[in-house]
């Protein structure tokens, strides 16, 4: 018995051993990071380089900090942050030709290339709200005793060192490469006459020793300058043989590269006219660490990361502990099969919706403006109207409230989206009791929303109304635009369908404060909204609700146990976040660690940045503009019929209690969220709505058959 117990021990440790070998061996030791810089590669050009081996596939997304958006791309880089262009960054000089002016600038020594004007550089990151570190990749490797090669140039008529810029120093300076004419040949049947030689850029980059070696391919930029000489026609055959001699340069490359070095092919920067159209997503890939998709803590997406995850990542695969102020974290694969195929649904579904978004809402924000001008007609004017008119009036204000819910359903199918709206204008007409619907409506787009948030919000993200993986704002969670339908449906839904008694129970107040928990958990928690100023706004909303529907009067002591709870509940979200892995924290774990870096600065810059993007919102969103006629809507019913006020308290005191909590909340979305103005407008629309709704009712005398949501609500 014994002897079979041992044999069994000894079975399972030797399984346990080649096992742990197994893993060994699917995770490699990285020696050396190969990043081949391409300036505007596409996903066809992607997609049809026809690699060896497993590939591991993404999206770069591409977005500078501002300023000069080409050379910011670059820069972004090798700051692991959003960082600000300055015209001019990418001219590099040889330290024979720059070592004077460069002492003079900076008082260092130079490397073996510098940019004398790095100064500029830094100053220019002065016009974000954030801490950018220029050259903090190569300053990481330089202060952890590793060296990186830089190899490469786009130069023709001006000087472009597009690789120098990802890979200097916070100083601007790089001590290994080549920068100038040696990987440039003469050729007059390419743009400027100059062409890449590869054969010695692949020899050259084979023979590094360097743990990093950045390369720069030259013919793709100097193409992309070029191009406005070329007929159309031309042009497509000039691009078409630019690719394939790129392609054959990196596939030769996978081929021969040594054992333990990775290869990583980004595209910094999407082309001038793909930049002009707003297209900020490139293709990147990895080559030697499986297949797979790319993602990171960043985006939570697979298959999308960020150009501030590049650095983390490098550094990371490399294994150099660093202390630079890197805002991107460090990208993973998540492992899948048909990874190159999966992408390019993707990348289909994401260009469409690029597409549409724009032109979608604005016909929203068009039309709630219009229907909301023609009930503040048949408010102000005296004569009534017919009672079809009226009921089709109310049939299209809840038409326009259910489109939040209809467009979470855009990926599923367009016509979905279409047919939610109709159906709802449609049961509006046939059955008509306008506050019943509104509260139906309310509970089904929290429900579908929040029931989106434990799937992983994958509705939302390629939803119209969802967050913008090229502008690039957010990738994960509930964007503003949701998170204001969450919190104001929830309120009405709650106030329309469960507070109608008159007054509460002990247990069915705590039932009530456990329900608004678990939404301000869907909306802030970090393993699902993660949306920390949204989480303030359902504090607020639902603090207001709860404390109208329980009685209290409210008073400075309950606004600043609001601001308490407000607070326990983001220092709950933020300690939880804090601690996970820092590659794996999201936006909250971040704030905690530039807090513990930076102090109350940090705190400076977040408030700060949040008051610039609602001024600019203000000025210049089509939401700023839905949300100044929401509220003129509502003072207007306030005013017209005249005594509307003292007939909602006596009729639907629940249904003003929940506009009072959706009013809490709006208010509370402007003033905590970076675009405070979105969610404040769409989260006010679940109050405005119903507001509208009981207006048109009492100033036309449709009321009397429906004075209350339990009625029958049928007219004569």
């Amino acid at each position: 018995m014994k002897r079979g117990r041992s044999r069994f021990l000894g079975a399972l440790v030797l399984a346990f051993l080649c096992c742990a070998a197994a893993a060994a061996e699917g995770v490699p030791e990285v020696k050396r990071v190969i990043v081949v810089l391409w300036h505007g590669l596409t996903w066809e050009d992607a997609s049809g380089l026809q690699l060896q081996g497993p590939a591991a596939w993404g999206l770069l997304n591409t977005r500078s900090g501002g300023g000069d958006t080409l050379s910011g791309a670059y820069l972004s880089i090798g700051a692991g942050a959003r960082a600000v262009g300055w015209r001019g960054a990418e001219r590099f000089a040889s330290r024979e030709a720059a070592e004077y002016v460069y002492r003079l600038h900076t008082g260092l020594d130079p490397g073996i290339y510098v940019q004398p004007d790095i100064a500029l550089i830094h100053q220019a990151q002065a016009a974000v709200n954030y801490r950018v570190e220029p050259g903090a990749l190569g300053t990481a490797l330089l202060e952890a005793g590793q060296t990186l090669e830089v190899l490469g140039s786009s130069s023709a008529a001006a000087d472009y060192h597009w690789a120098a810029l990802v890979g200097m120093d916070r100083y601007g300076r790089i001590w290994h490469g080549q920068l100038e004419a040696e990987f440039i040949a003469a050729d007059p049947r390419y743009p400027f006459g100059l062409r890449t030689d590869y054969a010695r850029m692949a020899q050259e980059v084979l023979d590094a020793e360097e743990g990093l070696v950045v390369v720069d391919l030259g013919d793709p930029f100097r193409f992309d300058r070029y191009q406005e000489f070329l007929l159309p026609t031309q042009a497509d055959v000039a691009r078409a043989v630019m690719v394939a001699e790129a392609g054959r340069f990196v596939r030769d490359l996978s081929l021969q590269r040594p054992e333990g070095t990775v290869i990583l092919i980004i595209s910094p920067h999407p082309g001038e006219s793909r930049a002009s159209a707003g297209m900020w997503l490139t293709p990147v890939l990895c080559l030697g660490l499986g297949e797979g998709l790319l993602t990171s803590a960043t985006t939570r997406w697979p298959g999308i990361i960020t150009n501030m995850d590049v650095a983390p990542t490098i550094l990371e695969l490399l294994q150099i502990v660093h202390s630079q102020p890197f805002i991107g974290r460090a990208a993973w694969i998540e492992r899948s099969k048909g990874a190159a195929a999966q992408l390019g649904k993707m990348v289909a579904k994401i260009e469409s919706l690029s597409r549409w978004r724009g032109l979608v809402l604005r016909l929203v924000v068009l039309a709630q403006i219009g229907i909301y001008a023609v009930v503040l007609a048949f408010l102000i004017l005296s004569p009534p109207l017919a009672r079809r008119a009226l009921r089709l009036l109310q049939g299209l204000l809840l038409a326009l409230l259910a489109v939040p819910l209809a467009l979470l359903f855009w990926d599923l199918s367009v016509f979905l989206s279409a047919g939610v709206v109709l159906a709802v204008g449609l049961l509006a007409l046939r059955w008509p009791r306008p506050l019943f619907w509104a509260g139906v409506l309310s509970l089904l787009s929290a429900a579908a929303i929040g029931a989106d948030i434990l799937g992983g919000s994958w509705l939302m993200r390629y939803s119209p109304l969802g967050y913008d993986p090229v502008g690039g704002a957010r990738f994960y969670g509930i964007g503003n635009e949701f998170m204001g339908v969450l919190v104001g449906s929830s309120i009405m839904a709650w106030a329309l369908l469960v507070g109608k008694k008159a007054s509460a129970s002990r247990p069915e107040r705590l039932a009530s404060l456990l329900l608004f928990a678990g939404f301000i958990t869907l909306v802030g928690a970090p393993a699902l909204g993660t949306n920390a100023g949204g989480a303030v706004s359902a504090v607020f909303g639902f603090a207001a609700v709860w404390l109208a529907f329980t009685r209290s009067r409210v008073s400075w002591a309950w606004a600043l146990l609001a601001f308490l709870c407000a607070g326990l509940v983001l220092g709950v979200f933020t300690l939880t976040d804090d601690a996970n892995a820092p590659a794996r924290q999201s936006h909250l774990g971040q704030t905690a660690e530039l807090f513990r870096r930076d102090g109350f600065a940090a705190l400076q810059l977040i408030i700060r940045r949040k008051l610039d993007m609602n001024l600019r919102l203000l000025r210049f969103s089509i939401w700023s503009k839905a949300l100044l006629v929401t509220l003129a809507a509502m003072a207007a019913s306030f005013i017209w019929p005249s005594r509307f006020i003292a007939w909602l308290r006596k009729n639907h005191p629940h249904a003003v209690k929940g506009i009072g909590g959706v009013v809490a909340g709006a208010v509370a979305a402007l003033i905590f969220n970076d675009s405070g103005v979105v969610a404040a407008a769409t989260c006010i629309s679940f109050g405005s709505t119903p507001l509208l709704l009981m207006a048109l009712e009492l100033k036309h005398d449709l009321a009397a058959p429906e004075a209350h949501i339990e009625d029958d609500g049928h007219s004569d």
